[in-house]
């Protein structure tokens, strides 16, 4: 676990009842005009010549003011009997996926979501060569149940010193099946959903959108490269970058249009730097809709309780994201 007091401090800019206010919006740090009440920022995409944190700016990414993880802590660990801590090596930084405070990703044009996509893998790779780092994950969180505390559309990165038990527990049933089985489970799994078909969201040339077959919550959607690919950092920039985004896209948008825009996280789970996961491990994004609580038994068991059938969900959101096709077309 990881233990961080200053994030107490996040501001909200939700109310109980409606969300952000427009005169919220007039001192939201991630709008254009505001770029001092950030730290500087790390990376942006602007028109040359355009001073750097300033307005014109398309994606902008700045370290997160109350980060969770430190690229230089006062300490490295202690030990106190069978206690252990180490300081939280790492950084976290906010990813601004707009200067338009209220255009969350399905209301961009698709130019922008491929923007969005290539400020993930650059940040990515900028912390890939950082040898005292293990893991990189990215998210998005939208609404307030979901833990968004600011309503301008961001999405977050965390680059740590470890790696996070679930992956790990991932990594490992995914070398069993290589060695019982000879092949990579989340090929294997692409192929029998592609086959069965009734979890089938979307399909283009590159990527898969599926409800998994044991899906956890209502609506859970996961995004999966046809290729092969053990880590996120190598996403194929001429083929992969704009099917990723448009995969992620219409999905979001059939979330919005279908759901009345429900609150949601999705994080890309990615081999870990330092991991002998090239054969066994396949990239992919996971999208949790916040349509249901965790409550006594799923906290009590670590099982959960899905009260809408994947083949359900899949077929829903399906039907959205072909309606959404016909009428671009």
């Amino acid at each position: 676990m990881a233990v961080a007091t200053e994030r107490a401090r996040r501001p909200d800019s939700f109310t109980q009842a409606t969300k952000e206010s427009v005169a919220a919006k007039d001192v939201c740090p991630f709008c254009p005009g505001h770029e001092s009440m950030t730290p500087p920022e790390v990376l942006a995409y602007r028109a040359p010549g355009l001073p750097a944190n300033g307005e014109g700016w398309s994606i902008r990414v700045v370290p997160n003011l109350y980060a969770a993880f430190r690229p230089e802590p006062d300490g490295q660990e202690h030990r106190e009997g069978r206690f252990w801590q180490r300081d939280a090596i790492g950084a976290c930084e906010v990813l601004i996926s707009s200067p338009d405070h209220r255009a969350p990703t399905p209301k961009l044009p698709r130019r922008q979501v491929e923007e969005i996509v290539q400020s993930y893998l650059d940040r990515y790779q900028h912390h890939a060569r950082n040898g005292a780092l293990e893991h990189v994950v990215i998210l998005y969180n939208h609404g307030r149940p979901a833990g968004a505390s600011l309503e301008h559309p961001h999405s977050q990165l965390y680059a740590i010193g470890v790696q996070p038990p679930s992956l790990r527990d991932e990594l490992e049933g995914a070398h069993r099946f290589r060695e019982e089985q000879g092949a990579c489970v989340f090929c294997r799994t692409l192929e029998d959903e592609r086959r069965a078909e009734t979890r089938i969201v979307f399909e283009n040339e590159a990527f898969v959108v599926f409800a998994p077959y044991a899906a956890r919550t209502p609506f859970e959607t996961w995004i999966m490269p046809r290729r092969h690919s053990a880590s996120f950092g190598d996403l194929d920039l001429s083929t992969e970058k704009p099917a990723f985004a448009e995969a992620l896209q219409l999905t979001l948008k059939a979330l919005h249009d279908g759901l009345n825009d429900p609150p949601f996280n999705y994080f890309i789970h990615s081999a870990p730097f330092k991991a002998d996961a090239a054969d066994a491990y396949h990239w992919h994004l996971e999208l949790i809709p916040k349509l249901s609580t965790a409550a006594g038994f799923e906290l009590g068991t670590g099982m959960w309780i899905n009260v809408v059938k994947p083949e359900e969900s899949a077929a829903f959101l399906r039907n959205h994201i072909n309606s959404i096709v016909e009428q671009t077309a």
